[in-house]
This record gives structure tokens, C-alpha cells and sequence, in this order.
């Protein structure tokens, strides 16, 4: 028969136990405390900053931390003190189009802008407000600009520009306005609908910098200044013709040019012919009367030893 085998029990187990218990029961109390500390802290906190923008408010680029709505508005009015006074400028090619806020009778809005900042700020609950003000991540607000304008004076400058930037197509061409030839570039055709200029217009008034780049749908000219040459400018007050190359002077000569009973025809007109010393016919015009009715090459030919002939009827160089 085989002994019983028999194991020795520490008589001081059950007190550890005990022990461990109460240990554990005063650390969740410590961390209860810890944590009604915590929370009691940021509920004062909360308290405390009531009434007044917490970080993460931003209205137009500004920041509002710790402003009062009255210090906010003050705030505002300062700063965009340039932006409440710039004017609308529309923008299409190298042309602008301004207006003063005052014809439009255009203001900022602070008191609405602070009230929609304010608000936002404050509408998330007190619990979030808090998680937030521990882990030290605000809730980003940010306000754009708010303005009233009058929508009537708004319509009537859009109107009274539109004609200005919708335009046909317009060819280049010589001016010789100062008896000197100059080219004009061409100038493509603008189309820009007004439903879409009022709507960016709009959008414009609510931004920083009150610039609208106008959209226009564009048509080409048909004859642009790249096609320009070699042209001929006869100016009668000097009686001079000069032969250019765009805008540089290849040569001059004196011309003899109409009388003013019969003057020469002012005009942009095409070389149609060119002859080397050319016969002359009498057109039948008074001022031919008494001369022959066919006259040779030569000496005694009016037209002399060169014709060129344009498209005025009857009219040459």
C-alpha cells in the first residue's frame, strides 16, 4: 500500500488576495478622481471661454481666438478697412472695367460674418468642445467675406459694358490718319453671355479681391495684321508716295495727284495692274476735252513711263 502524498498550503495566500483587491479598488478610486478632475477642469475651461471665439475661427484669413463678438467686429472693420473700399474691376484682354463700392452700393457685412463665425464655433456639443480642448485640436472654422450690394446699380454697370465687350470680329488694316502708314492689328470678335458675366460678377463680390477675368467665346478676324506686306500710302496734302514693308520705309517719290475739281479718291484701294510705259486713252472727261483720243508711249503721254493701275475705277498711280 503506497502513502498519501500531501501538499503544504501557505497559510498567508488569502491575505494577498485581499491585499491585491483593495489595491485595485484604491487605484480605479485615484483614476476615478483623476478623470472627475479632468473633466471638472475642462467643463470650467468650457465655462470660462464662453462668449468669446476659441482657436480655429478664421474669418476672411483673420484669427479670432479669444475675441469677443464686439472686439471681432472692431477687428474686422480695421482690417479690411482697403478690402471694403476696393473696387469691382472686371477684366477681358488688356482692357478693365471699374466701379467704386459706393455706385454699387456695396458693404461688408462684419456683424454677419462674426455671428456665422461665432455660431459655428459653438454649435458643436460640449462633449466634442471639451475632447477637443484636451488632445489640443480645435475645430477649424472659417468665414468668407459677407456683402450686400444693390442689385439694380450691379445690372445697370454690367449693361453699360457689355457692348463694350462683345464685339464683332474687326479686320487690321492701314491707318493713315497721320499721313504716315501704321498697321492696326486685327482684333478677334467677343462673345460673353450676360447670365454668366452677372453670375461670376456675383461670385466676385464675395471674394478679397473683387476681379472678375471675363469668359468670352472669341471668332477670328478674317484678314490679320500678319498677312499685311509691302503697301503703298499716297498722301495728297504733301504730294509724296512712300513704299513700306510693314513699318519700315523702303522708298518715296513725288506724285502729281488729282485737282480739286477732280480730286483724287481717299480710300484703301488694290493694285490691280502695272504697266511699263503705258498708251493713254481719253477717257472722255471734261478735263480730257480738246486732247486726242489715243496717245502712245513717249514723251508727250500723261501717264508717263510707268502705270499702275487700283481698284478706283479709272483712278492709277
Amino acid at each position: 500500500m503506497k502513502a498519501a502524498s500531501w501538499r503544504a498550503v501557505p497559510a498567508h495566500i488569502p491575505g494577498e488576495r485581499r491585499l491585491s483587491r483593495v489595491m485595485l479598488l484604491a487605484g480605479a478610486v485615484v483614476l476615478g478622481a483623476m478623470v472627475l478632475g479632468l473633466f471638472g477642469y475642462l467643463f470650467i475651461q468650457d465655462v470660462l471661454a464662453f462668449g468669446k471665439f476659441p482657436q480655429g475661427v478664421e474669418i476672411v484669413g483673420l484669427n479670432m481666438a479669444g475675441l469677443n463678438r464686439t472686439e471681432a467686429v472692431q477687428k474686422l472693420r480695421t482690417e479690411l478697412a482697403d478690402v471694403a473700399s476696393r473696387p469691382l474691376t472686371l477684366k477681358v484682354d488688356e482692357e478693365e472695367y471699374r466701379i467704386s463700392p459706393g455706385e454699387l452700393g456695396l458693404m461688408l457685412d462684419y456683424r454677419k460674418m462674426v455671428e456665422d463665425g461665432y455660431r459655428r464655433a459653438w454649435s458643436v456639443n460640449i462633449f466634442e468642445r471639451m475632447a477637443r480642448r484636451f488632445v489640443n485640436r480645435p475645430r477649424a472654422v472659417y468665414v468668407s467675406i459677407l456683402a450686400e450690394n444693390n442689385p439694380e446699380r450691379v445690372k445697370g454697370f454690367l449693361d453699360g459694358i457689355i457692348n463694350s465687350i462683345n464685339r464683332h470680329p474687326q479686320d487690321a488694316y492701314v491707318d493713315v490718319a497721320s499721313g504716315k502708314g501704321v498697321i492696326v492689328p486685327a482684333k478677334d470678335g467677343r462673345n460673353c453671355p450676360m447670365d454668366r458675366l452677372r453670375k461670376d460678377t456675383d461670385a466676385a463680390l464675395t471674394t478679397s479681391r473683387r476681379t472678375v477675368n471675363v469668359f468670352v467665346g472669341r471668332t477670328p478676324a478674317a484678314y490679320t495684321d500678319a498677312q499685311i506686306g509691302r503697301f503703298i500710302v499716297v498722301n495728297v496734302g504733301e504730294t509724296k508716295l512712300t513704299l513700306y514693308d510693314r513699318d519700315q520705309v523702303l522708298a518715296e517719290f513725288p506724285v502729281a495727284c488729282g485737282s480739286p475739281s477732280w480730286p483724287s479718291p481717299p480710300g484703301a484701294w488694290k493694285i490691280v495692274s502695272k504697266q511699263r510705259n503705258p498708251s493713254w486713252s481719253n477717257p472722255g472727261s471734261s478735263w480730257a476735252a480738246g486732247m486726242p483720243s489715243h496717245i502712245a508711249p513717249g514723251p508727250g503721254n500723261p501717264l508717263g513711263t510707268r502705270w499702275i493701275g487700283l481698284s478706283a475705277p479709272g483712278v492709277g498711280i
